[in-house]
């Protein structure tokens, strides 16, 4: 037995508000790993401050560019546009200036 179009309409419609609903808030605060000056080691990635992307060059694979810098965690002030603005115009050449080698 076929579904009505009333019905396929109907269940179109669910499928659609449940992908509008699941896309989160409107305001995006960006990837939040708390306070990384924090940690002993300040900026720069540890194994086990970073278990699973440690030792791999391919930060984008995890971290999305749009997704991060979005907000000044570090508690001291810094320019989150220029590090914001950097981040695009190097890429992933970039993460290591601050980050370190992350194990590579």
């Amino acid at each position: 037995m076929q579904p009505t179009k009333l019905y396929q309409g109907f269940l179109i419609s669910v499928i659609f508000f449940f992908v509008l609903t699941s896309c989160g808030s409107t305001v995006d605060s960006g990837e939040d790993y708390g306070d990384i000056l924090d940690s002993p080691s300040g900026l720069i990635l540890t194994e086990d401050e970073h278990i699973y992307g440690w030792g791999r060059s391919d930060c984008l694979a995890c971290h999305n560019l749009n997704n991060i810098h979005l907000e000044d965690r570090s508690d001291i002030g810094v320019d989150v546009d220029t590090i914001r603005e950097g981040t695009f115009e190097d890429g992933e050449e970039g993460c290591s200036t601050c980050h370190g080698d992350n194990g590579t």
